[in-house]
């Protein structure tokens, strides 16, 4: 992969001429896929122009140095979430130029609409391919439209604040380097402090997502006009899981499923079955996490890629097991089973994410954290009591 150590800040000029093409090609594409067959060869004409424009903007721009020059690495996510953006329009492209499934709409409005739609609605609901997806079931009162949006207000300030508090006490534990302290000599006590910023590196991905979730939730319905019911939860209580297939195919966000589906699973459940089709799903998976890893400015680490791969094989074991046994993996022995499969090689994940400065991120600045106004509270409520 190319360096990102000469790329440009982001300005209004280089935001039209290199950050906007891919996503608008990819739009493009979009309104040929819902066309039908007929627009193969303009789709297939259209898929290198994309990938081109898509890899350029992922190389090029800085979005962390346009918006703070002086410490760009504190906002280096947001080159992260650049690059994860340009590579969805890239798996995406070749999803809907080489898909033999026609993209249909379940409430058919308009083409220009529908390919919007299409373009903007990450999980596809409301459409044919996103068949056999599982959605959770809406929490919030989808009537009146202000007693949702209250509920989604309510919902993104929860979140907000228990983000901040987990990645607030991510930074105490590990402010720049790994989740392991090489300086603790007792090798359970290291161990159990990697275990412990492991889960809260799980935590910290799953507030930022639902963050944006109830972020965009609000921009869908209240400047798109979309209804609340195409916005239901982006998770389930990923925390309940009582299997690993449970946990990534039910509970957790399916936002990318129809990439690791077309060019994962299916092309790879034909060479090898259901085992190839997990393993190549979760493959796909590795290689969009290594690449967002990527974006962060300082290399990758193929543990990542290794942990969804054992996520893989924790899915195929489950498989196993139903076939010998006809039973489920399920109940509290198999919550406590997902819990240590999961977080046992969860530091394969955690320890590159925290190596690449993503705990010394801002998100929010230090004067609105709420955890950094409870910690002054209470470090003021301990002084006051010790006098």
């Amino acid at each position: 992969m190319a360096s990102l150590l000469h790329r440009s800040p982001l300005t209004l000029a280089s935001f039209i001429h290199t950050f906007l093409p891919p996503p608008l090609l990819y739009y493009l594409t979009n309104v040929l896929a819902i066309l039908g067959p007929k627009t193969f060869v303009y789709r297939l004409a259209l898929l290198p122009i994309t990938c081109c424009m898509a890899y350029r903007a992922a190389v090029t721009l800085d979005i962390a140095r346009g918006f703070l020059s002086t410490d760009p690495a504190r906002l280096e996510y947001m080159n992260q979430a650049l690059v994860l953006i340009m590579f969805t329009v890239f798996t995406r492209s070749l999803v809907r130029t080489f898909s033999s499934l026609t993209p249909q709409r379940h409430q058919e409005k308009q083409l220009a609409l529908d390919a919007a739609d299409l373009t903007l609605n990450l999980r596809g609901v409301g459409w044919n391919f996103s068949a056999g997806m599982k959605i959770p079931a809406h929490t919030r009162p989808l009537a009146p439209t202000s007693a949702y949006l209250a509920a989604t207000g309510r919902c993104l300030a929860i979140h907000i604040v228990g983000f901040d508090f987990v990645h607030y006490l991510s930074q105490l534990l590990a402010p720049t380097g790994g989740i392991y302290d090489m300086a603790i000599s007792d090798p359970l006590v290291r161990n159990l402090r990697a275990t412990v910023l492991t889960i809260l590196v799980g935590l910290c991905i799953y507030g930022a997502i639902q963050v944006g979730s109830d972020a965009f939730t609000f921009i869908g319905i209240t400047l798109l006009g979309q209804p609340p019911s195409q916005w239901p939860p982006m998770f389930d209580s990923p925390w309940l899981a009582t299997s690993v297939t449970e946990f990534w195919a039910a509970r957790w966000h399916q936002i990318f499923r129809q990439e690791f589906l077309a060019l994962g699973a299916k092309p790879l459940s034909r060479v090898a079955g259901r085992p190839g089709g997990v393993l190549g799903a979760f493959m796909v998976s590795g290689a969009l996490h290594l690449v967002g890893l990527w974006g962060m400015g300082k290399g990758t680490d193929i543990r990542v890629l290794y942990f969804f791969l054992m996520m893989g094989v924790g899915v195929i074991l489950e498989g196993f097991w139903r076939r010998f046994t006809g039973r489920r993996v399920g109940g509290w022995m198999g919550w406590m089973w997902s819990c240590v499969w999961i977080v046992g090689w969860g530091p394969f994940m955690a320890d590159p994410w925290c190596l690449s400065g993503i705990m010394h991120s801002v998100f929010l600045p230090q004067i609105v954290r709420p955890s950094v106004w409870l910690h002054r509270l209470a470090t003021s409520i301990l002084h006051s009591v010790n006098l």
